[in-house]
């Protein structure tokens, strides 16, 4: 009898070993089923099967199911120490890559980058606030965020340990912590926690919490958005920029197609990694667009070169695969759709390339709006194509034809000695 015990402990080691070589087996296939290249997939199941063997030393009997918080405390406790012989890949990059892959193929959440941490109360606070922007405000995912973020910074400023108490929040406490942020923010991040502290109050009223009105004590710093000129590619940068695209690769044509879209229709990033195929008529020369930032259904016209790059790209770069985005990733995951951090990076290294002094892609969506100006194109077609509701969100897009100017420009009167 005394024995039992031992025999249970190996056989339970036993089966967590087999459960751990058949997760191994579904793993490779699930790297192969990517289209993960040979190499790549090879330190990816070593990665694995590291984490495995650590996992059975802590517990003979672990089952196959993966959770974060076991692959956070494998990153954090054991690899920094790892004495386990070879061959295994200690890599933190390399292994968090292939984690985040078994916890995807196994149903779990992916690993996120270390993020300020927040208390319990203050995460349910900012879901709350987030639900309410999107049911009763309607605001895009990325509005939402952005202001969520700013709430979340300004909770944690004023109740890092308690609990949140609203009589608490003061006209005083709220000028100290703008001042504060006013002096590290530019002004423009500075107005933005501004907008989403005046919307966290609006939001405390409505739901009973709050009774007085002291969003507009909030001292909002002096911005002038029609001082400066809006940032726009004079045409020889613009010619320049589209010579950095190697269309003669798959993955040349899909950047050069994408930068099209964004500086000859001036969509935005999520707009373009959202394009499906349903949404270009070609016979029709039209380009339809759902899940905008505004909530609504656009359709646009369809330049010829847009057109042009789109047909090239899908014709002879696009991978045959069974989504119905039009861009899509040629490494693995080969065929998923691209996400917006995708577009920005395919700019952002086109205009290094070009020697351009740009990282964002809005100066595209700019130099739209100043290219359709200076062909002399309405205002009100111009905030049409840019899907502006205010024709004074357009005039900062559009706001000045300097080739026009310089025609009817005086000549500097020189000074005589």
């Amino acid at each position: 009898m005394s024995h039992q015990p031992h025999g249970g402990n190996q056989r339970a080691e036993a089966s967590a070993a087999d459960g751990d070589a058949e997760l191994l087996a579904r793993f490779e296939r699930h790297l192969v089923q990517r289209r993960h290249s040979p190499s790549t997939a090879r330190t990816y199941r070593r990665a694995a099967a590291h984490f495995l063997r650590w996992r059975r030393r802590k517990d003979a009997a672990a089952h196959s199911r993966i959770s974060p918080e076991a692959v956070q405390q494998f990153l954090v406790e054991h690899l920094p120490v790892c004495t386990c012989p070879p061959p295994i890949i200690r890599s933190p990059r390399s292994v968090r890559a292939a984690l985040n892959q078994v916890l995807l193929m196994t149903g779990g959440a992916r690993l996120t980058h270390e993020q300020p941490s927040a208390s319990a109360a203050i995460e349910a606070a900012v879901g709350a606030f987030d639900r309410h922007l999107l049911d009763v405000c309607g605001l895009a995912e990325q509005t939402r965020r952005s202001r969520c973020r700013c709430i979340q910074e300004f909770l944690g400023a004023v109740f890092p340990n308690g609990p949140i108490l609203v009589e608490h929040i003061t006209a005083a406490t709220l000028i100290d912590f703008i001042t504060a942020s006013t002096t590290r923010e530019r002004p423009h991040a500075a107005a933005m926690m501004v907008c989403a502290l005046r919307s966290y109050l609006r939001f405390l009223r409505v739901d009973g919490r709050l009774q007085d009105d002291i969003g507009s004590s909030i001292p909002a710093p002096a911005l002038w958005p029609l001082a400066a000129l809006p940032p726009a590619l004079a045409d020889s940068d613009l010619a320049l920029f589209w010579t950095v695209f190697d269309r003669s690769t798959p993955v040349g044509r899909r950047d050069y197609a994408m930068a099209r879209c964004l500086a000859d229709l001036a969509l935005r990033c999520h707009e373009v990694a959202a394009l499906t195929l349903e949404a270009i008529d070609w016979r029709a020369g039209v380009l339809t667009l759902t899940g905008t930032k505004s909530r609504r259904c656009d359709r646009l016209p369809l330049p010829e070169a847009t057109g042009a790059a789109l047909a090239e790209y899908l014709r002879l770069g696009r991978p045959a695969c069974d989504t119905r985005a039009v861009f899509v990733h040629h490494r693995a995951p080969v065929g998923a759709a691209v996400a917006r951090t995708t577009v920005r990076g395919v700019v952002r290294r086109a205009f290094a390339r070009a020697g351009l002094p740009w990282t964002g892609t809005h100066i595209l969506r700019h130099t739209a709006a100043r290219r359709m100006l200076q062909r002399g194109c309405p205002l009100k077609e111009i905030a049409d194509v840019l899907r502006h509701r205010s024709l004074d969100t357009t005039a900062i897009y559009a706001k000045v034809d300097l080739p026009q100017l310089r025609q009817v420009a005086l000549p500097w009167p020189e000074v005589r000695s």
